[in-house]
């Protein structure tokens, strides 16, 4: 009797596994960014059985896939980020992109090491860093082997479904790249050694495709912090400024290699929607006055990353501004779903006409496990107002006209800024092309 009762039990949890590894259904439900294991070669799942042959629209905004797959034509996106890490996680949503591709959808990969190399000092660490989410990508390192087994195995599989590639995440932060303690000088130039490599095997299968590199908000922090003196024993060895990064990495990379740059301009704070309120996202970007001077880059003030690209010194081939993305950025809905909602719409109102700007990736369709609710949907599946607006707010003036009147509502009930004025203008930037 005992023994015939534990069978059952056994048998039961065997088709629960089963269920999960064969139903779509399980796969498309997810609502974490970084899905179960797969084997990359078991193309189990038939997009044509799910999606209709429709194309995508003509549009730069998209988000991260983490919810239901026929919204994407409810919601008119035109781009489609996966997150995938070195030994496999995200691969389930890597085996639908060549239906996408075939839709017309650009695909972002970022692309992130998971495995700590054998022997890194995470003990000597500040608390915060001793468990970060992903490692440097180091083929040197003591399983760099590993690494670049994976890595080729990937770009094999997938390069000529990936129009953009981001090579880690969020660089100047140890939290999402360790490497150990380092100046800004070694950290980065060990990036770029890796990164170099990871840009000729991309091109060398798929010349088109577009290479980047990820930054957080933290743009221009100052050195010493009066407001937080735990932040300047990290600085400069386990976070660094985007800014100074850039610089190096100009140099270090050198005129040949065509890389471009992938920005989070998050609220800071992240937990809040006002980002037109950011303290200290100053909107000058060459200001050393702390009022006005940019420690922060956010959808306030991402301006300022474009006016630092534009100086000569960093101008790609035919005096060109580099490739950026926003590919990832959020709102949570703590404040309200109304202001949630009003502050993709201002956000959205100062970059869809950005020349500069090539795709607006919203974090995330569905709400993480991270406890900000930045999902246009909660984890319940339940429609919050911003995903509406993210559904309208590129339609032509008669469908997208609410989306503006909800707008006003929440500045002026929050404190009215004039959005023409802050809007992106082409020519300011002409104007720095020519006097750089």
């Amino acid at each position: 009797m005992e023994l015939c009762y534990y069978k059952k039990v056994i048998s039961l949890i065997l088709m629960s596994l089963l269920l999960q590894v064969i139903s779509p259904a399980v796969i498309f439900a997810s609502n974490t960014l970084w899905p179960g294991d797969m084997v990359l070669e078991n193309d189990i799942i038939d997009i044509d059985e799910i999606l209709p042959l429709a194309t995508a629209n003509d549009t730069k905004k998209g988000f991260f896939l983490t919810g239901d797959l026929k919204e994407i034509y409810t919601l008119g996106v035109g781009h489609i980020a996966i997150n995938v890490t070195l030994s496999g996680l995200g691969h389930t949503y890597m085996q639908i992109i060549r239906g996408l591709k075939k839709r017309g959808f650009e695909i972002t990969l970022v692309l992130v090491n998971d495995k700590a190399p054998v022997g890194i000092d995470l003990k000597s660490a500040p608390k915060e860093f001793q468990k970060p989410y992903f490692y440097m990508i180091d083929f040197e390192a003591s399983n760099g082997e590993w690494q670049k087994y994976n890595f080729n195995r990937i770009v094999n599989e997938y390069v000529e479904y990936i129009d953009n590639w981001v090579i880690g995440n969020e660089i100047n932060s140890q939290l999402y790249n360790f490497y150990g303690p380092a100046n800004v000088n070694e950290y980065t130039k060990v990036y770029c050694d890796n990164f170099k490599i990871c840009y000729k095997k991309i091109k060398e299968k798929n010349k088109d495709a577009k290479i980047y590199i990820s930054f957080d908000q933290g743009w221009d922090l100052p050195s010493i912090d009066t407001r937080n003196r735990h932040f300047d024993k990290i600085l400069s060895k386990y976070r660094y400024n985007a800014k100074e990064q850039i610089a190096l990495i100009n140099n270090y990379l050198g005129e040949n290699i065509d890389w471009g740059i992938s920005i989070h301009p998050y609220p800071a704070p992240v937990n809040s929607s006002y980002f037109w309120d950011d303290q200290y996202a100053g909107l000058i970007y060459d200001c050393e006055d702390e009022n006005e001077r940019p420690y922060y880059i956010t959808l306030k003030n991402f301006e300022v990353a474009i006016y630092y690209l534009s100086e000569k010194r960093f101008l790609k081939k035919g005096d060109k501004v580099r490739n950026i993305i926003i590919s990832e950025f959020g709102l949570t809905s703590h404040d309200g779903e109304m202001e949630q909602a009003a502050g993709l719409y201002y956000a959205w109102e100062k970059i869809k006409d950005n020349p500069y700007i090539l795709a607006f990736i919203y974090n995330a369709q569905t709400d993480l496990n991270d406890g900000y609710n930045f999902g246009l949907t909660s984890d319940k599946k339940r429609k919050r107002l911003i995903w509406a607006v993210f559904r309208d707010m590129d339609k032509d003036e008669e469908v997208s006209a609410w989306c503006k009147d909800l707008l006003d509502n929440v500045l002026e009930e929050h404190g009215y800024v004039d959005i023409d004025k802050v809007i992106f203008s082409k020519a300011s930037v002409s104007e720095i092309l020519k006097t750089k």
